[in-house]
């Protein structure tokens, strides 16, 4: 079962960003029970090459991989499904025209995403045109929705056929609102209107969150994917002050 028909059956997902533009990390989380992985190609230092490495490593392990993109222009969208990407997440969709340009791009048709089977997408040639237009009929396109005029545009967003769900994006909505608190009453109610329009086109929601003991919650509002943080933040976790507080105090106990 592929990615994407996993994330339309609803069943809870788990995701983290990866900010390291090299394939070790790909490597290292490719042993997790991780269920996909989200190159942050618009914070994170990533070049095309990067991007590359990072796929090759991916399909090496096995590991569902999709990136957020820094923008939303074709020729992006082109090169990380040639590259073999599962998908991509595109920031700052507030509109359903944006979201249909964004579907044509991704896909093979009229005006759509160009040809090539000399990719690894195609298998560098070996698979045949039917052979590769069916393995790339459903590419997982992850709309994110961080603007107001996203949320107030969601019922049209939502409708528009291909894309694969809407991803929220809640520290980006919150600075748009004017607010610095990730619970105030508008970054909720601009969450709750996201996630109940697309739950009615039958769409799965994604939501990023930095906190572990947020991921229940997510779940149980509807979402289907969670984002968890990143690799950075689970080694300055794992690392903390208070993390290695007891080891520190065990070491300096000489009667222990």
């Amino acid at each position: 079962m592929t990615f994407h028909d996993r994330l339309k059956q609803g069943s809870p997902l788990l995701a983290t960003f990866v900010k390291t533009p090299h394939p070790m990390v790909i490597e290292v989380l490719g042993g997790t029970a991780l269920d996909a992985l989200i190159l942050d190609c618009e914070h994170s230092p990533f070049g095309w090459a990067d991007i590359d490495r990072a796929v090759l490593a991916a399909r090496a392990v096995g590991k569902p991989i999709l990136a957020r993109l820094p923008d939303d222009q074709p020729t992006g969208l082109l090169k990380l499904l040639d590259m073999g990407a599962d998908g991509v997440v595109v920031p700052h969709v507030s509109t359903a025209r944006q979201a249909r340009d964004i579907v044509r791009a991704a896909h093979y048709g009229d005006g759509g995403r160009g040809f090539a089977t000399t990719t690894r997408a195609g298998g560098y040639g070996r698979l045949g045109m039917k052979e590769h237009l069916d393995a790339s009929a459903a590419p997982t396109i992850l709309v994110q929705i961080e603007d107001p005029a996203a949320v107030d545009n969601i019922d049209d967003i939502v409708a528009v056929p291909g894309i694969s769900g809407v991803f929220i994006g809640p520290a980006d909505l919150a600075i748009a609102y004017g607010v610095n608190d990730l619970s105030a009453p508008r970054v909720i109610d601009a969450m709750t209107r996201v996630i109940a329009s697309a739950r009615k086109a039958a769409l799965p929601v994604a939501c990023f969150t930095g906190s572990s003991g947020a991921v229940k919650a997510l779940y149980d509002r509807g979402v289907t994917l969670v984002a968890l943080a990143s690799e950075h933040t689970a080694i300055q976790s794992f690392f903390s002050d208070e993390a290695l507080a007891p080891l520190r105090a065990r070491v300096s106990d000489p009667m222990d």
